[in-house]
């Protein structure tokens, strides 16, 4: 019997979680862009997806209030309820550019949302596993506290690869996958 439950423990334990894979399962289908200009601003971007990864690329204007690019996906609410860490595989020509990871659990853009900002440091490819309690928590591009208390988690609905680091320019990012452990 200590088998038959270790397998099954061991079974439902890798199935907890989300593998947001661009090369094997295409799921850059399901990404959608989302610039300034749902407020005036003047910076573009898009996504091409790739045989083994996906390029979000664009440039990103500070003209008319303008300053940000991204690209985001829906996903079924508590699938992350479970996780404690992110893991995503990049590489990047815009090494003195910003990126965020955000988690929102709200549909209003005013609503505190949980992001984490990283720089790529090679124009290789590169992982970073982070701890979800890593993400800032964040109003409007500003930060208002310091973790994403676990509980967070089970609200999030929407996952986002943003730029906004206030630089006007052209940016790119190659993503092979992004998972939630």
């Amino acid at each position: 019997m200590k088998p038959l439950f270790l397998i099954a423990t061991l079974f439902m334990s890798t199935v907890t979680g989300l593998t947001i894979d661009f090369g094997t399962e295409k799921a850059g289908k399901d990404w959608r862009i989302v610039n300034d200009g749902v407020m005036g601003g003047l910076s573009t971007s898009k996504t091409t997806l790739l045989e083994d990864s996906i390029i979000f690329s664009g440039e990103v204007s500070l003209e008319n209030n303008g300053g940000f690019a991204s690209m985001r996906t829906l996903i079924t609410t508590g699938t992350l309820s479970k996780c404690k860490t992110m893991t995503m595989r990049f590489k990047s020509n815009s090494t003195d550019r910003t990126f965020g990871l955000s988690l929102k659990n709200s549909q209003q853009y005013y609503i505190p949302y949980y992001k984490y900002n990283f720089t790529p440091k090679t124009t290789d490819w590169d992982t970073i596993i982070v701890d979800l309690t890593d993400f800032k928590h964040y109003r409007i591009s500003e930060i208002i506290g310091n973790t994403m208390p676990k509980k967070a988690l089970d609200d999030v609905f929407n996952i986002a690869l943003i730029i906004s680091d206030k630089k006007a320019g052209n940016f790119n990012i190659e993503i092979d996958y992004i998972k939630f452990e």
